[in-house]
């Protein structure tokens, strides 16, 4: 008996997980990201220039790159990995903001 609900009970949970799962979320690509401002839910907003310039009031001006890792980026406050996932409405989704953004207007 104890088996069996506890058969059940991971049963669910891996249901619960499958319907939770980020799997459809993507890193950003170049295309995404490329002459474009996310406007971010913390009250950044990230400047992605076509030539590889990064601009951003929190962190300052410096340049990007997307790489397998997430978008690199060295700017005057902070250089690192900044994780950049695309969700399947168009928003963006980054630990590193803990924030979530979209295209600025």
């Amino acid at each position: 008996m104890i088996a069996k609900v506890f058969l059940s009970l991971a049963a669910g949970a891996g249901l619960a997980s499958a319907f939770l799962s980020p799997a459809t979320a993507k890193l950003a690509t170049v295309a995404d990201l490329s002459g474009k401002k996310i406007c971010w839910s913390n009250g950044n907003i990230s400047s992605f220039l076509p030539s590889g310039k990064y601009s951003s009031p929190l962190i300052g001006d410096g340049t990007w790159a997307a790489t397998a890792n997430g978008v690199e980026i060295h700017a005057q406050r902070w250089s690192g990995f900044l994780d950049v996932d695309k969700q399947p409405d168009g928003t963006f989704k980054s630990a590193v903001e803990n924030a979530v953004g979209k295209y600025c207007k």
